[in-house]
């Protein structure tokens, strides 16, 4: 079986599992080109078992939103999360990317995007992967907060959102307002 269709089959037993413990969710698709080294990297993750990123929503008690600020944006905020390891599932991805990236433990009550992105390896159009994000709603079970891993800058509580969101916690809040 070539890689593709692995990765192809892969996403979609996830997501199956995914929908079948929390509900459904709209699925985007999207097909980006990678230039060969980017796309050779990405192969090389895949042939281990890697799958995606997933990250979640949490909020506390307060009805306070956990964010996090990363050195690759680091004027927007987003959701804390991290990419898949091999071996795990994406609900597992997300409770534990939360932990290692904010110290903050939370239990995952629903999935609100997925999107299921179709890599092309720009050198050759035929090589092909698929991979999925994820991100979930989740309640925080605890609330001290430590920014922990590479690359995290801040990670914080906001009552009241900022300004600058990344591009699906922004989407979020705009499907939660209407």
């Amino acid at each position: 079986m070539t890689l593709e269709a692995r990765t192809r089959e892969a996403v979609r037993a996830e997501l199956e599992r995914l929908v079948d413990a929390y509900g459904e969710v709209p699925v985007d698709r999207e097909t980006v080109t990678n230039e060969p080294d980017l796309f050779s990297a990405g192969r090389e993750l895949a042939e281990e078992g890697w799958l995606g990123e997933a990250g979640a929503w949490v909020e506390n008690e307060a009805g306070e939103i956990l964010l996090v600020r990363h050195e690759g944006a680091p004027d927007t905020w987003g959701t804390p999360g991290g990419a898949h390891d091999p071996g795990e599932g994406l609900a597992d991805t997300a409770r534990r990317a939360v932990r290692e990236t904010t110290g903050v433990e939370c239990d995952l009550t629903s999935l609100y995007f997925a999107r299921w992105k179709t890599v092309v390896n720009a050198a050759d159009d035929d090589e092909r992967l698929h991979m999925l994000t994820v991100e979930f709603e989740a309640a925080a079970t605890s609330e001290d907060v430590s920014a922990g891993a590479d690359g995290v800058l801040e990670a914080c509580w906001f009552g009241t959102l900022p300004d600058r969101l990344h591009e699906v916690p922004a989407r979020k809040v705009a499907d939660d307002g209407e």
